[in-house]
């Protein structure tokens, strides 16, 4: 079932999901072979809102931290 919305890995923030207020958010490719059970995962994406990633240099970090993979590349 596809969602309706986007979540922000790192501040939670839901917005509605189309074409044009999704290119705004950033994408963060997750390692091959994870799976991950969370809300700003969209199939194997992890999704930042346009704040977050522009308020904070390290938004990827936190993200990755925020689903449980701590920055690692190697997190399965």
């Amino acid at each position: 079932m596809s969602r309706l919305y986007l979540v922000c890995a790192v501040c939670d923030r839901r917005q509605a999901d189309g074409l044009i207020s999704g290119a705004a958010w950033k994408r963060l490719e997750l390692p091959p072979g994870t799976a991950i059970e969370h809300p700003a995962v969209k199939g194997s994406t992890l999704l930042t809102c346009p704040s977050c990633a522009s308020t904070d240099a390290g938004w990827a970090e936190r993200a990755l931290g925020a689903v449980g993979l701590n920055g690692r590349s190697d997190a399965a």
